[in-house]
């Protein structure tokens, strides 16, 4: 209520084209991660089932038992470093409107990341301990940001041996 009867301006108008568009995009961007993690799982389960390795997949990566193609190839965790970004975002939207970077809306994005920042050090040390090769992962592939370029791909397509 206090936004619509603030009295929006051309600049602020065209902040929330901006900014929401934003914030759709990066939901977006979570959705395909969690897409592409949900189809890898779902073929690491059928080629165990089976042994077969489904189409558009390859043996190396099903037997490493953790994805490394697609959006996991930049980031260990596309998905949260999107949902991280859609309250910066907020933040971002609410300094923006407010002319202000220190405002009530940076607690919500702080204390998100804070949670973030805790669980994926547990969820990382689960999986360090539950798959061998996940240490070099975590050397090739930036947790929630992709690494400079110049180092060995995320994807682990060096070592495939079935290209």
């Amino acid at each position: 209520m206090l936004v619509a009867s603030k009295g929006i301006g051309n600049s602020e108008a065209m902040a929330d084209i901006v900014f929401s568009r934003a914030i759709g995009l990066i939901i977006f961007i979570a959705y395909l991660a969690d897409n592409q993690q949900w189809y890898f799982y779902e073929a690491r389960n059928q080629y165990r089932k089976t042994a077969k390795v489904p189409t558009g997949y390859h043996q190396e990566d099903l037997d490493r038992g953790f994805n490394v193609t697609g959006m996991f190839s930049w980031s260990r965790h596309p998905n949260f470093a999107a949902e991280q970004a859609v309250w910066i975002t907020v933040y971002a939207w609410c300094a923006y409107i407010t002319r202000g970077y220190i405002n009530w809306s940076i607690v919500g994005p702080l204390c998100y990341m804070l949670l973030f920042q805790g669980s994926t050090w547990v969820t990382e040390l689960i999986t360090l301990g539950k798959y061998p090769e996940y240490a070099e992962y975590q050397r090739r592939v930036g947790r929630f940001l992709p690494r400079l370029p110049g180092g060995p791909p995320g994807d682990f397509s060096d070592k495939r041996k079935s290209k």
